[in-house]
């Protein structure tokens, strides 16, 4: 997750329940609840895109580092390619500061090779395995360990490491990639949500799936038609970034038609009013007074993507429920001397 320009930079989390929540909106179906249970004193931990911070994101390698690492939960992102397939990646197009053609070179920015536009077999002719040198985006990520041979993976390949290499609890957060502002940069929105909601169900892994959106029309559309999948709203609201868009002439396109400001700018409140129970905000976001109107709302609260032990232990005194990081080892360092 990071902004939501276009290409949208984004994504998130998960949690144990322990609430029963009746959440009632025109034309939105409220969740099945989840079962009651101990609501740990500290946060779940969640590999954001596996441990981007340390191996290449949304790479088959990051999230087995993930999994060794022992975190609670693997979050990753969902695209349909051209032919139909589920795949593991989260810009729109092709990251040229972390894609290399079958040459070895860098791909041409200029280009704009969307993931919609390719089918699988050419998607996996790219390299992923290495961040481009002196890259605005390798600066992000200076921990990050080269894997050059890493390739674009499924959805189900990525399951079936999940399933080998993650602990028997730990949940899988997928990601749905769409944009409302220019739907044409991805495939059909419910196309999406239905491929994926049919390979969870075919894995048996309905129990163990969190889907999040910045696009709440894929919340709503999942919570209406598989309601035994949790759902967890992601938002976003920097100068240059916001999916809730307040204090605008009506509602927001990522809003799923609800308008923030009919909420008097609280993120939580609609959320709720959309029927959800989880809220994901970046974590700069967040603020103390939030936090506690999210969780009197009934809300479990997962922030994204702190990763640096200055806010990681902030957020861990602030006891929100999970958080989503690219440096899952600093946050499971930190959580062992508690």
């Amino acid at each position: 997750m990071k902004e939501i320009r276009v290409p949208l930079i984004l994504s998130v989390f998960g949690i144990t329940a322990a609430f029963v929540l009746q959440l009632y909106a025109p034309s939105v179906m409220a969740q099945t609840p989840i079962a009651p249970s101990k609501i740990k004193q500290r946060p779940l931990v969640v590999g954001h895109r596996g441990a981007a911070g340390l191996l290449p994101e949304n790479s088959l390698a990051a999230f087995k580092r993930a999994c060794e690492i022992g975190v609670d939960a693997i979050e990753l992102d969902i695209q349909v390619s051209a032919d139909g397939e589920l795949v593991v990646h989260h810009d729109y197009m092709l990251r040229p500061e972390t894609t290399r053609s079958e040459d070895g070179n860098w791909i041409d920015p200029e280009v704009g090779l969307l993931v919609k536009d390719l089918s699988l077999e050419q998607l996996k002719k790219y390299d992923i395995g290495r961040l481009k040198p002196y890259s605005t985006y390798a600066a992000k990520y200076p921990a990050q360990t080269a894997m050059d041979g890493e390739r674009i993976p499924t959805f189900s390949e990525v399951i079936k490491l999940f399933k080998n290499s993650c602990s028997p609890s730990a949940r899988i957060l997928v990601e749905i990639k769409t944009t409302p502002e220019k739907p044409e940069l991805t495939r059909p929105h419910k196309l999406v949500c239905d491929r994926v909601v049919q390979m969870v169900r075919e894995e048996g892994l309905v129990d163990r799936t969190w889907i999040l959106s910045f696009d709440w029309r894929n919340l709503v559309y999942i919570q209406n038609t598989a309601p035994e999948l949790e759902t967890v709203y992601l938002t976003i609201n920097t100068r240059n970034t916001s999916n809730l868009k307040p204090d605008q002439p009506g509602a927001s396109p990522w809003l799923a038609g609800f308008d923030i400001d009919n909420f008097a700018g609280s993120a939580p409140q609609a959320v709720k009013a959309a029927g959800g129970r989880i809220w994901s905000p970046y974590y700069r976001n967040l603020t103390p007074e939030l936090l506690i109107e999210a969780h009197d709302l009934g809300l479990l609260v997962s922030v994204w993507t702190p990763d640096t032990p200055y806010y990681l232990e902030k957020l861990i005194e602030m006891k929100v429920d999970a958080i989503t990081t690219n440096r899952p080892d600093i946050l499971k360092t930190l959580l062992s001397q508690e």
